[in-house]
């Protein structure tokens, strides 16, 4: 096991070897901004890891409390919930949820905690295919001539090819239906909406009948996870077994996020250089001649050769010290793909570099 010894970005060290990475999540390249440490570590040498007393007792971090003021500020909504890991989002919405629906339609490649959530709330769970708006107006209609009530639950941007679901149509197809949307935006937290809002922003569905949330580590550079919505959603969250049964997060984890969502509200360039990045890393891929689906996320992600050639480049590639990854994660398919992610820390030399490397240890062996 290696050992990653520098916060997330463009530029890490691995063993004690600087190297240039888009690999991971770190789309804003916020992870090693001095602001996010610095208010983690000063959250928890004042305030100590945890407040240890769950909030239905009337108690809460002072870092806690701030995350969660930031969050609604940031996200324009009423309420706000912040806890301890995002892959615990889905087991808190889908159960703070279950009394308004019987079955959980969720998107068949849909992250493993979407399925755990809707397993942990005990319903029967359907699925519609992959970002197909048709698929889900089907599925929809063939529940309610059964009479049975639903929700739907996908990822805003999904994690292997960075696709972006379709959520303006969801929309419109759950509207008749007066249907719950839960999105998890773990993903697309930064990585797209003109704001970074995710993938609810990009498609303006944030004041729909929508619960949006997930991890606060990839885009944002921070730790935990939050959901956020109309207050009244929000304390009905907070009453599922997870919320009140699980510890509140690390205080520092909740400075780091608020500090987060600030600076992007002062620093609006981020997204600038984020959305630039992405547009060079689509035209140097093109360049080269690289096939791959184009989405509106800063991650690429394809198939080149066989599952051996491409582990073999992705580990040449580290050797020259550039790290990309070899994926067979959800959805990547047996053979797994190759996935490449733009941060907006990265420079225009750093994509040149990616390219000849490419060329070297990926493209000449075809």
């Amino acid at each position: 096991m290696k050992a990653l010894t520098s916060p997330a970005g463009a530029l890490i060290r691995i063993d004690g070897r600087e190297i240039l990475s888009f690999a991971g999540c770190s789309y804003l390249g916020l992870g090693g901004r001095p602001e996010l440490l610095q208010a983690g570590g000063a959250a928890l040498l004042e305030q100590g890891a945890t407040a240890q007393i769950a909030r239905h007792y009337g108690v809460q971090s002072p870092a806690n409390i701030d995350a969660e003021a930031e969050a609604r500020r940031f996200f324009g909504t009423t309420g706000a919930m912040y806890f301890g890991a995002g892959y615990m989002f889905a087991l808190i919405a889908l159960a703070g949820l279950a009394a308004d629906y019987d079955v959980a339609l969720l998107d068949e490649t849909a992250h493993f905690c979407l399925f755990d959530g809707a397993k942990a709330a005990g319903k029967e769970i359907r699925t519609f295919r992959h970002c197909d708006p048709q698929s889900l107006a089907q599925a929809c209609d063939a529940l309610a001539a059964e009479g049975r009530r639903f929700l739907v639950a996908t990822d805003g941007m999904f994690p292997t090819f960075g696709r972006v679901a379709l959520l303006a149509e969801y929309a419109q197809i759950l509207a008749p239906h007066n249907a719950w949307l839960v999105v998890d935006e773990s993903h697309s937290f930064g990585a797209v909406g003109a704001t970074g809002r995710g993938s609810a922003e990009l498609y303006g569905v944030l004041n729909t009948k929508i619960v949006i949330g997930g991890s606060l580590s990839k885009g944002y550079g921070a730790f935990g996870g939050i959901a956020v919505g109309e207050a009244e959603t929000i304390e009905r969250l907070w009453k599922s077994p997870v919320a009140r049964g699980a510890a509140a997060g690390m205080s520092s984890g909740a400075a780091m996020t608020a500090e987060a969502l600030r600076y992007l509200r002062a620093h609006p360039e981020v997204l600038d250089r984020r959305d630039a990045n992405r547009q060079r890393l689509h035209d140097t891929l093109q360049a080269m001649g690289v096939a791959f689906e184009s989405t509106p996320s800063p991650v690429v992600a394809f198939a080149h050769g066989s599952a051996d050639r491409m582990r073999c480049a992705q580990q040449a590639l580290l050797e020259d010290g550039i790290y990309i990854l070899y994926s067979n994660y959800v959805g990547a398919g047996a053979d797994g793909v190759l996935r490449i992610a733009a941060f907006a820390d990265h420079e225009p030399e750093h994509f040149a570099r990616l390219a000849e490397g490419l060329e070297r240890h990926l493209l000449s062996h075809t």
